[in-house]
């Protein structure tokens, strides 16, 4: 169980870029702009998204994402993630994991992001905050322990570049790059579009675009492949699974309940 639990909680975080945008490429980037069009719809505030994780077929998580306005013009937004493990799991080793970003701008660049994480009864938070026009991030683990940063550029955290993914021009006409910071430093992320896959889904059976975050290095999660994500083909972009390869099987996350402006599925 106790290596259960650290492939599980080395890989959450994977999943929640779901997977793939925290990492080191210590390459600087131009970041892709966004698609006016699809904020309101594919990044709106008010939506829900509730996954299932499993590991070879073994429920062993849940993952849920909420987008809140926090002013009225719609411009300051933050993303709440909860994440929990379940069943054997969440018995033997409970993990209450919540983190919070605050975007800001038609660039949905992150300004504040903090970690509260609680792994069986040892809590820990963690902060970081960004000023994207100085390019100087600030990071905090203790009071007594703070971390400055300079960057070459705009970031995103692995959060923020998830949502930034959904918002992207995904029609494989072009490279998409997202700029994260992580390992202290700015790194390139570069997503590609590898095709649509047909299969049935909370939403429904039909073709569904398949985005694939190249990453040609081991990292810090030990992955034994590139993670892959599916979406809609459509205005909402609902991110309906995750996979991510590990050195043992494969972790998936299968969206089991959806809020926002495409509708409502699935059970709350």
């Amino acid at each position: 169980m106790r290596f259960l639990y650290r492939i599980y909680s080395a890989r959450v975080l994977v999943l929640l870029w779901l997977v793939g945008c925290l990492l080191p490429q210590p390459v600087m980037a131009k970041m892709t702009k966004p698609v006016e069009e699809l904020l309101a719809t594919a990044y709106p505030a008010g939506e829900i998204l509730r996954y299932e994780v499993t590991w070879m077929g073994l429920r062993a998580g849940e993952l849920t994402f909420e987008v809140k306005q926090l002013d009225k013009q719609g411009e300051l937004l933050a993303i709440t993630i909860r994440a929990r493990t379940v069943g054997m799991l969440g018995r033997v080793y409970p993990v209450q994991d919540d983190y919070r970003v605050v975007v800001a701008g038609a660039a949905r660049l992150p300004s504040h992001y903090r970690i509260d994480e609680t792994k069986r009864g040892k809590r820990r938070v963690r902060s970081t905050v960004y000023d994207q026009q100085r390019g100087h991030i600030v990071y905090q683990r203790r009071s007594d322990s703070v971390r400055e940063y300079r960057v070459d550029g705009p970031v995103h955290n692995e959060f923020s570049a998830f949502y930034a993914t959904r918002v992207m021009p995904l029609t494989g006409e072009e490279s998409i790059m997202i700029p994260t910071f992580a390992d202290e430093r700015r790194n390139k992320v570069k997503v590609e579009v590898a095709g649509g896959d047909t299969f049935q889904s909370l939403i429904g059976r039909q073709e569904y675009l398949r985005v694939r975050p190249r990453l040609d290095f081991v990292g810090l999660y030990e992955k034994a492949g590139d993670p892959e994500i599916w979406l809609t083909p459509d205005r909402y972009r609902i991110p309906v699974r995750v996979r991510s390869q590990i050195a043992i099987g494969s972790l998936v996350a299968t969206l089991v309940y959806y809020q926002g402006p495409a509708g409502e599925f699935g059970e709350k």
